[in-house]
């Protein structure tokens, strides 16, 4: 009985296999970049055969595509992307699926159908949405400053195609676009040269908690108007409070993808059929239900 145990063990441990993970991720210098990848972290730590291998690339198109080269090169079994560029960053996944790698895209996907799986909530109608509700909230005239994210991102192309496809059926409304790359301290730059240059907005709709944050910052130390309507996307904790306290109107709840990843990761691995796109629900948050729905982080 004890040998037949022991050829048991052998036989399991020999059989027994790790799933190495690469997960290339667009920088963590991002708060809810981090949230992402502490998200993934976290879900991996249920599976005691995954293995997860993190790189960032410091908000860098060319680090990206040199971290997915890497684990094409070490052949891992599964990479994790959220890309920077939609377009250039297509160009090595294909060569990861050609190499039978499995490419999972969280949040962020690319112009071609070279990946696995695609998971985000619906960027473009969360931009309609949010200009809907601002527009009624502005009597359908005045300017919008957008605070546009990291330039080639598809969520950024996303979130402001759908704001500008609704805005631009309330003639008496515009939009002003200023790029701050969903970073806070990039926002708080824009948003002193708008004051600098004198620029005059009536409402912000920015890509991003984090930049809404570094805006509402430089409006509060130039003791500008912080009572004009605002909207965002993310819901983090911040944010909740600045809704709770009437610094702003709205956020769009924005999960990070990363649990649902790796849950399809393991559903691959046990031989489930998964879909190739995974549109995640979101939901508007106001003072209303603010209190009712927990911040992403």
């Amino acid at each position: 009985m004890k040998n037949i145990l022991i050829i048991i063990f052998i036989f399991t441990s020999l059989s027994a296999k790790e799933y190495v993970i690469g997960f290339s991720q667009d920088t963590l210098a991002n708060d809810w970049r981090a949230a992402q990848v502490q998200e993934v972290k976290d879900a991996v730590k249920k599976h005691p055969d995954l293995k997860l291998i993190v790189k960032d690339a410091k908000a860098k198109v060319s680090n990206q595509i040199r971290d997915i080269e890497g684990f094409i090169k070490d052949d891992v079994d599964f990479i994790i992307a959220s890309p920077k560029d939609a377009r250039i960053t297509a160009l090595v996944l294909k060569k990861a699926i050609k190499k039978a790698i499995k490419v999972i895209l969280i949040s962020r996907t690319i112009v071609t159908d070279d990946y696995t799986v695609f998971i985000a909530p619906d960027n473009y109608i969360i931009g309609k949405d949010a200009a809907k509700f601002l527009a009624k909230h502005m009597n359908y005239k005045g300017t919008v400053l957008m605070l546009q994210g990291v330039q080639g991102a598809s969520s950024t192309q996303q979130r402001g195609d759908g704001f500008l496809e609704e805005i631009k059926k309330y003639p008496n409304m515009k939009v002003i676009t200023k790029r701050a790359n969903y970073l806070r301290n990039d926002a708080i730059k824009v948003m002193e040269n708008i004051y600098r240059d004198d620029i005059a907005f009536d409402a912000i709709y920015s890509h991003s908690d984090s930049m809404l944050i570094g805006a509402r910052e430089v409006m509060k130390r130039l003791k500008k108007d912080t009572t004009i309507p605002t909207v965002s996307i993310d819901y983090i904790k911040q944010t909740k409070k600045a809704i709770l306290n009437g610094e702003q109107l709205a956020s769009f709840l924005y999960p990070t993808s990363g649990k649902e990843g790796v849950q399809v990761i393991v559903d691959i691995i046990n031989g489930k059929k998964v879909a190739k796109n995974i549109t995640l629900g979101t939901i508007m948050i106001t003072k209303e239900n603010a209190n009712m729905i927990a911040p992403i982080f």
